[in-house]
């Protein structure tokens, strides 16, 4: 049986590597690797394909706990690690011998580290391979290690894939339905319609069943929610808060203004004399989450004055001057 390469120096890690330098030198390799800027290399193809077999099972903990315990043997179809342990306490327990243990085998097949070494157990020591399977494995055949750096057998859970979308803070109001381009490993694409709930918070998670990497059952795509700012809404949980501009007409004589929502617009009256700053809630009319209240709508009135420099402008101006001085309280 041809030897297997180590999965951590497949990544170019150590084995003390935690999840972030894992993931690190998976995507560095994969860029450099990906069949759209190596077309028709076959080893960069291979190799590609290698590093996404090793980041299969080291970027899985269960994966990665039970190859670090049982090494390469872990990595074959219906592996159970219970009946591993228990047939390698066996053959510790035995001393190691090389005459048959209580499981019916030798107990060379495990090396001095308690991983099984495939160059250590063949026909010549009168079990087959696939013997040792049926008694760790309940009867599974192995999957040719030459191959586990490809994809995963068909009975193992497909890996997940995570990615980031940004929406603008209109369609996080009303909700939306965003297309998502999925690339695989082998270089094709499909695209997705993802679903976005009214009201998402920005950072927030979608979760999309069954469309992530290949397996039984497939995995699962994470997407994290990116909502673009808005130059006059602010959100506070389900509340909103708006600048409103109005004009110096509309402040002083007050009266009806028309005020954008995301259920549609609604009027809102301004009392004469309204200030700049002034700030007017709207029950109702911020963000409608899928369940639960939707909050307000906080208006705070900007107060435009014309520009320019108009003569009959200033002289309207200089008229309203004479009616209030509103630095008379500002003393020192």
């Amino acid at each position: 049986m041809p030897a297997v390469k180590d999965l951590y120096s497949v990544l170019g890690v150590p084995r003390g590597a935690d999840e972030k330098e894992i993931k690190r030198a998976f995507r560095k390799l994969t860029q450099q690797l990906h069949p759209d800027k190596n077309p028709g290399d076959k080893k960069a193809e291979e190799r590609f394909k290698e590093v996404s077999g090793a980041y299969e099972v080291l970027g899985d903990p269960q994966r990665r706990k039970n190859y670090d315990e049982f090494g390469d043997i872990s990595l074959t179809q219906g592996f159970d690690p219970e009946r591993a342990r228990a047939y390698q306490q066996a053959t510790r327990g035995a001393g190691r011998r090389r005459t048959a243990g209580p499981a019916g085998f030798g107990g060379g097949g495990f090396d001095a580290d308690g991983h099984f070494n495939f160059q250590n157990f063949g026909d010549a020591r009168g079990v087959s391979f696939d013997d040792l399977l049926s008694q760790l494995f309940g009867g599974g055949r192995v999957v040719d290690p030459a191959a586990r750096a490809g994809r995963r057998p068909v009975s193992t859970r497909g890996h997940d894939i995570e990615g980031e979308i940004t929406i603008d803070f209109s369609q996080m109001l009303r909700g939306a339905v965003i297309p998502l381009r999925i690339e695989s490993q082998e270089g094709g694409s499909r695209t997705l319609d993802v679903k976005v709930p009214p009201g998402i918070t920005d950072g927030g998670k979608l979760r999309l069943r069954g469309q992530g990497g290949p397996g039984d059952p497939p995995g699962d795509i994470l997407l994290t929610v990116k909502v673009a700012p808005h130059p006059r809404l602010k959100r506070d949980g389900n509340n909103l808060q708006m600048s409103l501009p109005v004009t110096a007409l509309e402040a002083a004589r007050g009266g009806p203004v028309d005020v954008p929502t995301p259920a549609g617009p609604v009027t809102l009256k301004l009392k004469p004399g309204s200030q700049n700053g002034q700030t007017l809630r709207l029950k109702g009319k911020g963000i409608a989450p899928p369940s639960g209240e939707p909050g307000d709508l906080l208006v705070t009135l900007d107060v435009r004055l014309p520009t320019g420099s108009d003569p009959e402008l200033v002289a309207a101006l200089e008229r309203l001057q004479g009616h209030e001085n509103p630095r008379s309280d500002l003393e020192l």
